[in-house]
């Protein structure tokens, strides 16, 4: 009997910020146990360009993210791609962008989509002890983004949430990890 090829991973972890992405993503790393994992953070590509914040710029940053993927995905790596996503359309885009182009043919992947979510008050404790290097966001502007980000779960078919409030970090990677086995 032939023996089928393991599919490399794409692993998208979306949800408000503060809710835990990087975190979890870096937990994530350390279980995969694979030393051919890249993590992309869309946060860092809208950095790069030093445009102001607009639709065009949003979009550039997940065909960037597209791209990166594909390449590490041509290389053998999983890949975790962690960005709040809380407009639906972006981020079937980006799926789109990893799974076709009309220029090459592409390796197929498994794709798992988890919408990481809590309440709000949760979430506005972690924004001011955030670890990940980045600065708290205003109460109003976090505000705002949970509200989008929670309406978006659940948008994308196959998006598994997860109430990250009701379980120990531990048991959010855990979950996570189960999707794979």
């Amino acid at each position: 009997m032939k023996k089928t090829a393991k599919l490399n991973r794409v692993i998208i972890l979306k949800g408000s910020p503060g809710i835990g992405k990087t975190y979890t993503a870096r937990k994530l790393i350390s279980q995969l146990k694979d030393d051919r994992i890249a993590l992309i953070s869309v946060d860092e590509l809208l950095h790069i360009d030093q445009r102001n914040l607009s639709e065009d710029k949003l979009k550039l940053a997940k065909f960037h993210a597209a791209i990166l993927t594909r390449s590490f995905v041509r290389e053998n790596f999983d890949v975790i791609i962690e960005y709040t996503f809380d407009i639906p359309a972006h981020l079937s885009f980006l799926i789109d962008k990893i799974r076709y182009s009309h220029a090459e043919d592409l390796p197929k992947v498994d794709l798992y989509v988890f919408h990481l979510t809590a309440k709000f008050s949760e979430v506005a404790k972690r924004n001011k002890t955030r670890k990940d290097g980045t600065d708290p966001l205003p109460e109003d502007i976090l505000q705002r983004l949970y509200n989008s980000c929670e309406k978006s779960a659940g948008k994308i078919e196959g998006e598994i949430i997860i109430e990250t409030d009701k379980m120990p970090n531990k048991k959010v990677v855990d979950t996570i990890m189960e999707h794979f086995k």
